[in-house]
């Protein structure tokens, strides 16, 4: 079996790969590991730290960066042109990490914290939390998640979530006609509310209440800033969506208060 895992630090744990398409690591401390152009169909790493590592490249089906019951934290490595389908997103951490012209889906993060990173490409539904549920701090060791400094100004953000407190205005956000940013999303949405709640059409008052709703609880959840897209909502009457979101807009910049 040829082996693309060169190793060069202290290597404490265990380290399994069964054949060509598996690297399952465990409790080890790795510098400049080489995964790139690998075709993986399982990447797993528990209680891992990886310093200038690479996978770029790589083309990974199913991915947990986090696995266990420990923090797998990544420094400085590059996971540019990577294709990456994840498992959960476990408990990780990524510094100074770049994700340039990639491919990521289904990356569901709760205890995951991202600080100065670099984005491009598209990220195909995730979820990215700035407070860690209750049931995950004890293996995540805190309470908050870190998440600051990251660059997503060129990728393409599918139906992406940032909740629970992530503060948007430390991150570099894409902007263009395709996303609605409420820097005081909870001003917008009540003067959007206001708006809706006077329309003639039940039918489609309804519609729209349903999905303002939706984004209160956001806030409720302890998101100030909301980063949005009209075309993540495709099972919503469209009517609804454009008047809903033309509402946001026009509220999005309007003075806070009464």
């Amino acid at each position: 079996m040829v082996c693309a895992v060169n190793f060069r630090a202290k290597s404490v744990g265990r380290t399994k790969i069964d054949d060509n398409s598996r690297v399952v690591l465990d409790h080890q401390a790795l510098h400049r590991i080489d995964l790139s152009g690998r075709k993986l169909a399982q990447f797993s790493s528990t209680a891992c730290r990886f310093e200038a590592s690479r996978f770029e490249g790589a083309e990974i089906e199913s991915a947990s960066f986090g696995a266990g019951r420990a923090v797998s934290e990544y420094v400085d490595c590059s996971f540019d042109r990577a294709r990456i389908h994840f498992g959960p997103g476990g408990c990780a951490r990524f510094v100074r990490c770049s994700f340039r012209d990639v491919d990521l889906r289904d990356w569901y993060c709760f205890a995951v914290e991202l600080v100065d990173c670099a984005f491009s490409g598209r990220l195909r539904k995730a979820v990215f939390n700035g407070t860690v549920p209750d049931r995950e701090r004890t293996t995540a060791g805190r309470e908050r998640d870190e998440f600051r400094g990251n660059d997503f100004s060129a990728m393409d953000l599918v139906d992406v979530a940032f909740r629970t407190g992530i503060d948007l205005r430390q991150q570099r956000l894409p902007s263009g006609s395709k996303y609605v940013y409420l820097p005081d999303a909870a001003n917008a949405i009540q003067r959007t509310r206001a708006e809706i709640i006077v329309w003639n059409d039940l039918g489609l008052r309804r519609t729209a209440m349903a999905l303002i709703k939706s984004l209160e609880d956001e806030v409720a959840g302890g998101q100030r800033q909301l980063l949005l897209r009209p075309d993540a909502y495709a099972g919503v009457p469209k009517e609804a969506v454009d008047a809903v979101f033309a509402s946001l807009r026009g509220s999005a910049g309007a003075p806070s208060g009464p």
